[in-house]
């Protein structure tokens, strides 16, 4: 055993002894003790040299779960120091506050915090004394195989008191069969019976255990599954949007393991964040909708779809799509892993995107041609047969609402505030006569949406006043489908790539929110666009004030022209005849 001080304080060194090289390398155990008193340093130095020489007589002991046990039985004694002194602050203080409170005829209360102070002080006490006997028991080590041996046994007890050392499922209890090399070499082990794995104390002295303690040699897949679990009950089962996100977070989940493998949390480092990636980029896209994919692992996936020919491959996953993948790996691991000393840091490994995935497409709005196109087409005899397929794109552009948030609208969410007519997407869902949580995307979702007066021109709001049936839906017969956006997105699709305004990715029914986006801040500014489309704030001074949109912004909005060269005179026309 060594001890030296540098600038940041004492650190104590172990040398590992030959039989056990094979097991932990030639290279010695350091641990910072911090800057402590040269004095305290030698006490820790030898309980710590203690604990690791018995530590190192487990076989099935690893190097890294060795360090992490002495460095936090380290923190343990560290931490007496600092709890006294807190404790007997405080128990001055109640006992002050009493004194004063009996002057003021307060007795009841004033008992009470004598009662307080003598609990802390009780503490404290407690606290010293155990203090006293670590030093005694240091002194004790140091000294003969006599003294060592009558002081054994409280040594195992105070260790296992004080230890959180987990290896595996379970806590490494240390418990020294050995004195330190410096004091007594030569004497032989001491033998005695191995105590008992410790998990953590409970308040009343009793042991305690919780599966969810994760060490670095507990697996991935058992670490992830309970996050995911975790996260599934806390949140909305019922939010479709939130459950499809779990979901996606299951399968990324399931193809890490595979591609990566299932390993202890102590194997895995930030480059593997890399191979994850650059398998990713070569996933083809929808695979799961493609009858040659059926039943097939992820990686005989990609080997069957590399092999044929290049204009029958299917196209590989985009660059966004990766991306998304390598952050929900990080979100799970940065969950998985907290509180798990030696744990590698991934959140801050940047991923490099591979080669092989599909460059990232910027979506846009439509042109000015495609909207009159699909516009004029809405007013189409077959097509007013489907109102709730007909009035979808002139809704998404004229308030900028995302597809999930239309097919929810309700009539009863048309509602007037200081005289004009809002969607109010704070409400609840009404189903059956029992409010059901919203299904909203993001926070900032929950909001007010101005109706502009072209859509009162066009016939939508009479339109919408009148649904009272089907769960009060403006757009029920989407909710026929087990997805109802889904359902819709995909209708909206065909019709788009029927009328020749679809461009894969770039030009979507999405691509109407960007159309409204741009719309509404020429006119209105970006904030007030951001509140009515649902965006967060770019900034914290941005965030004060009221969520919503107030009276005064709604007018604003609702007052801006119509956007130019959007010919809406056919759906006014309609609207005029009916």
């Amino acid at each position: 055993m060594y001890l030296w001080k540098r600038e940041n304080g004492f650190t104590f060194q172990q040398r590992i002894p030959v039989t056990v090289e094979s097991q932990f390398g030639k290279s010695p155990i350091r641990v910072n003790l911090g800057p402590i008193p040269a004095a305290a340093a030698r006490k820790r130095a030898i309980i710590l040299s203690g604990a690791a020489m018995r530590l190192m007589d487990d076989p099935t002991m690893t190097r890294e779960t060795l360090v992490h046990s002495l460095r936090a039985l380290n923190a343990e004694l560290q931490s007496l120091k600092r709890k006294s002194f807190p404790l007997g602050a405080l128990a001055v203080k109640a006992r002050q506050e009493a004194d004063e409170l009996e002057a003021e005829g307060a007795e009841s209360y004033a008992r009470t915090l004598r009662e307080k102070a003598q609990r802390l002080s009780g503490e404290k006490a407690g606290i010293a004394d155990f203090r006293k006997r670590l030093e005694s028991i240091a002194e004790a080590l140091s000294k003969d195989s006599i003294a060592w041996e009558s002081e054994r046994q409280t040594f195992q007890s105070v260790v296992r008191t004080l230890g959180s050392l987990e290896r595996e499922q379970n806590t490494v209890t240390v418990e020294p069969t050995q004195t330190t090399a410096m004091a007594v070499r030569g004497r032989p082990p001491v033998s005695g019976p191995v105590a008992n794995p410790v998990v953590s104390v409970s308040d009343g002295g009793g042991q305690v255990s919780d599966p969810r303690a994760f060490t670095l040699e507990t697996r991935f897949s058992v670490a992830g599954r309970v996050i995911l679990d975790m996260r599934r009950e806390a949140l909305d089962v019922g939010n479709s949007d939130r459950t499809r996100y779990e979901e996606r977070l299951e399968a990324t989940f399931a193809a890490f393991l595979e591609v990566i493998g299932d390993h202890p949390l102590r194997y895995y480092l930030p480059l593997h964040l890399q191979d994850f990636a650059t398998f990713m980029g070569k996933v083809p896209t929808n695979r799961s909708k493609h009858p040659a994919f059926k039943g097939l692992r992820l990686k005989q996936v990609v080997e069957k779809n590399n092999k044929l020919p290049e204009e029958k491959r299917v196209k590989r996953l985009s660059e966004t799509t990766v991306k998304e993948h390598v952050g929900q790996i990080k979100l799970i691991w940065e969950k998985a892993t907290a509180g798990v000393d030696g744990a590698r840091d991934m959140r801050s490994f940047n991923v490099t995107m591979p080669a092989a995935a599909t460059a990232a497409i910027d979506r846009e709005g439509l042109p000015t041609s495609s909207l009159n196109t699909w516009f004029t087409d809405c007013i189409r005899p077959d097509v007013m047969k489907k109102p709730h397929k007909a009035w979808l794109p002139l809704v998404a552009y004229l308030t900028g609402m995302r597809l999930s948030e239309l097919v929810y609208l309700q009539s009863s969410d048309i509602v007037t505030i200081a005289g004009n007519e809002v969607f109010d997407l704070r409400l609840p869902l009404t189903i059956n006569g029992k409010p059901i949580a919203r299904p909203l995307k993001t926070k900032t979702s929950r909001r007010i949406v101005a109706i502009h007066p072209l859509l009162r021109e066009c016939g939508f709001v009479d339109f919408a006043k009148k649904q009272r049936g089907r769960g009060g839906f403006i757009f029920p017969h989407y909710h026929a489908a087990k997805d109802p956006a889904d359902a819709a997105q995909k209708q909206m699709g065909n019709w788009m790539f029927a009328l020749g305004i679809h461009v894969p990715q770039r030009q979507v029914f999405h691509s109407l929110r960007h159309n409204a986006k741009s719309w509404i801040r020429i006119h209105a500014g970006n904030f007030l666009c951001d509140k009515q489309c649902g965006h967060a704030m770019k900034s914290v001074a941005d965030d004060y004030g009221f969520e919503s949109l107030e009276p005064e912004e709604v007018e604003k909005i609702m007052s801006i022209p119509a956007p130019r060269d959007i010919d809406f005179s056919p759906l006014v026309k309609w609207h005029q005849a009916q």
